[in-house]
């Protein structure tokens, strides 16, 4: 009977639901202080290839250590062709690595702003960019009302095979799901052994195009989640994961 009232009491108070957040954000805390140490970590790492003067970088950059995935993994899979959504830091760094370690690897870069572009083409980039507007209700976007890039289908970029791809554009917030599109787009554009990163998969809207991309795909893929991107894989030699 003592337990039960005990038990009534704090149920009433609310007590139980206190101890719960309290754990919750504890947890949080432990999590976020493992991303930041990784970050850390991360930036020390990629040092050399940082652009030289100021560095680009905004809060809708990639972060370090997912930078440090994906080069890992072109050190590891040496991929032909990268496709980037979404041009910024990441491209950046990469153009750099890529020239510096003398690798046949081509990448390319599309976003919707070229004022954006001309300005990292003018901090160094090197990367092969092309600006496409976006279009309201595009195929591509979910359920066809939304914007995606507006890209010919008789553009050069359409023939190719991608071998890593990164998804980290459009905005979150200019449609509902609004980076579904590259779904459609990227149908028949995998090579067989394709990486491709999904950034922000920590919010809902990714999250959810992240289920889509595994159904709708239609290449058997694994998917790994990390703290704030997903990593999506047919074959998985190796583990490229920074510790």
């Amino acid at each position: 009977m003592k337990d039960f009232l005990i038990k009534f009491r704090d149920k009433l108070f609310g007590i139980d639901k206190i101890s719960y957040f309290i754990e919750s954000e504890t947890s949080k805390k432990i999590i976020l202080g493992d991303f930041n140490k990784r970050e850390l970590k991360a930036f020390e790492i990629l040092k050399p290839y940082f652009p030289e003067g100021f560095l680009l970088e905004t809060s809708y950059s990639l972060s370090f250590q997912t930078i440090q995935h994906i080069i890992n993994d072109i050190v590891i899979y040496k991929p032909k062709i990268i496709f980037e959504f979404g041009s910024g830091l990441s491209t950046m760094i990469l153009g750099n690595f890529i020239q510096k370690n003398h690798l046949e690897t081509r990448l390319i870069s599309i976003d919707d702003d070229s004022s954006w572009q001309e300005l990292l083409k003018n901090q160094g980039a090197k990367a092969d960019f092309y600006c496409f507007p976006l279009a309201e209700n595009h195929p591509f976007s979910f359920e066809g009302k939304g914007k995606w890039y507006n890209i010919p289908d008789n553009h050069p970029i359409t023939e190719l095979k991608f071998d890593l791809v990164l998804v980290d554009a459009p905005k979150g917030d200019l449609s509902k799901l609004s980076r579904y599109g590259f779904v459609g787009f990227m149908i028949n554009k995998l090579s067989d052994q394709v990486i491709v990163y999904l950034d922000d998969t920590h919010r809902t809207d990714e999250h959810l195009i992240a289920q889509f991309f595994l159904k709708e795909i239609g290449v058997p893929m694994v998917q790994e989640r990390f703290y704030k991107y997903s990593r999506f894989s047919s074959s998985n030699s190796f583990n490229t994961s920074p510790s």
